[in-house]
Parts: C-alpha cells; sequence; structure tokens
C-alpha cells in the first residue's frame, strides 16, 4: 500500500479516540470498547477503499479545530469537549464514520458472544424468526406501486 491508500499517525489517534467515544469500553461486561486494538484494525481494514475520502471528511470536521494534528494532540478533556461539540452539530464525517465503527464493532467475536450470537453468517442454519401479524401488512399491500414500472 501506498501512504495515500493508509491513515497517518495523527489521523489514526483521532479515528482511535472517536471510535472509543462512540462505543466505550465496559468492565462490568467484560467487553472491549471500538478503541480496542484488534477492533480499530478491523476498522482500517474495511476503510481501506475509502482513506481518500475519510481523510477529506476529517480534514473538514477538525478544520474548526485546527487541523487533524491540533485535535490528534487535544488532551482528553478538550477532546471531551470536541465531543460534546460534535453531539449538538452532528457533522457528515461523524455519521459515515459511526456506521463504519459499528460495523468492525459488532463483527468482533468477544462482542458477538457478549450478547449471545454466533460468530458466523445467518445461512446455512439460518435465523429463527417469531410469527407476527401478517395483518400489518394490509396497508402496504394495498397502496400503490412507490417504483416506476420499466
Amino acid at each position: 500500500m501506498s501512504d495515500k491508500e493508509t491513515f497517518t499517525e495523527q489521523e489514526q489517534t483521532v479515528l482511535r479516540r472517536l471510535a472509543g467515544a462512540m462505543i466505550s469500553a465496559s468492565e462490568d461486561l467484560r467487553i472491549p470498547g471500538a478503541d480496542d486494538e484488534v477492533i480499530f484494525r478491523r476498522l482500517l481494514e474495511r476503510t481501506s477503499h475509502i482513506v481518500a475520502q475519510l481523510r477529506q471528511a476529517m480534514d473538514d470536521f477538525c478544520a474548526d479545530l485546527g487541523g487533524t494534528a491540533t485535535v490528534a494532540a487535544l488532551g482528553d478533556v478538550d477532546f471531551s469537549d470536541v465531543i460534546e461539540t460534535a453531539r449538538k452539530k452532528p457533522h457528515p464525517f461523524l455519521e459515515v464514520l459511526t456506521g463504519v465503527v459499528a460495523n468492525a464493532y459488532y463483527s468482533d467475536p468477544r462482542i458477538l458472544a457478549s450478547l449471545n450470537k454466533e460468530d458466523r453468517p445467518p445461512f446455512p442454519k439460518g435465523n429463527t424468526l417469531e410469527q407476527g401479524d401478517w395483518s400489518l401488512l394490509d396497508p402496504v399491500k394495498k397502496r400503490d406501486p412507490v417504483f416506476r414500472s420499466c
């Protein structure tokens, strides 16, 4: 990989700290946070095809805060202030990062085990679904199509 296909150390620091703020570790449940080494590596692997786009979005997010290097160097208290500001005024970068973090986190075998889920695809065993009230779909069946015919 070239340097353009990977995040710099400062960018990784920002990503890791944001991931840890999104999903923190729980000592009570004995599960890691999203900033755990294994989970964070998975996050980086899953974003390897969109590094340039994420870097651009991160630069835009960090621009008002003094840049990525400044945000990476912030102390815990100042970084918490950044998180609070981001909660009040969401940024597209954080919206994308939230999905990426959740994807990497909830595919970790330790997390799946804590949720009593097997680390496997749903097939060939499948998943059992409770039967519900099929009449709830009647309004959907009766409405006009929401697509155009070809």
